[in-house]
């Protein structure tokens, strides 16, 4: 009785993680990849270059805090390849951080 309850608790539990994480995944916002250095999110365009980087990186290191997760982009997928979107801390909505797998792709910024 003890090892079937421990085996459906042990099956149980990854699926329930599983399921749960694809639903959070599911209802993050939806940004598009429309060119080299561009994204798109309800018409309004976040663009990255070197002013951007100069005003978020010092000497090659960056000075700034990623927050917290609150988009990923039209060519994400749940099981393979993440391409997320990050707000940065102390920063408005203008300027977000676009993470590729576990790398900083780059700083993007509305203008």
């Amino acid at each position: 009785m003890v090892k079937k309850k421990k085996w459906w608790i042990m099956t149980i539990a990854p699926l329930l993680l599983v399921s749960v994480l694809f639903i959070y995944d599911a209802n993050l916002e939806v940004y598009t990849t429309k060119a080299a250095g561009t994204l798109v999110y309800k018409n309004k365009e976040y663009y990255t270059g070197y002013e951007t980087y100069k005003k978020f990186y010092l000497n090659g290191e960056r000075n700034f805090e990623i927050e917290k997760l609150i988009g990923k982009t039209d060519n994400s997928k749940f099981f393979g390849f993440k391409e997320s979107v990050w707000s940065i801390k102390g920063e408005s909505e203008n300027e977000v951080v676009f993470v590729k797998g576990l790398m900083i792709e780059g700083v993007y910024e509305r203008k």
